[in-house]
């Protein structure tokens, strides 16, 4: 599962170096999204999908979109709305499925 902020439409650097510098790891796993931003970190997602797409990474199509300007009091307190929630556990659902499918592939050593 990965968190992300938004950082000038995209995901921020230390996330694109960490993903690079394990990327043999990432082979024929599955991931969810969580982003946060002024746009929900919708764009960040787009682009973290691009980027674990080509380390064959298997992605949940649903996705939580946190907004900074809908999911603050007064930009101090985070307090998401209750659907949240509930599309939350959606995704989790969706990366055990693909991660449950992956797994044959895995132990056959299809993994570069």
């Amino acid at each position: 599962m990965f968190v992300t902020p938004e950082y000038n439409r995209g995901i921020p650097a230390a996330l694109k170096n960490a993903i690079d510098y394990l990327f043999a790891e990432w082979s024929h796993k599955a991931a969810g999204f969580v982003g946060h931003g002024t746009a929900g970190g919708a764009r960040a997602i787009e682009q973290l999908r691009l980027v674990l797409g080509e380390l064959h990474v298997a992605d949940a199509r649903s996705q939580v979109l946190l907004s900074l300007f809908t999911g603050c009091e007064a930009c101090t307190t985070f307090t998401p709305a209750q659907v949240r929630e509930t599309t939350l556990d959606r995704v989790i659902s969706e990366v055990i499925a693909w991660g449950s499918a992956l797994k044959s592939l895995r132990a056959a050593g299809e993994v570069r």
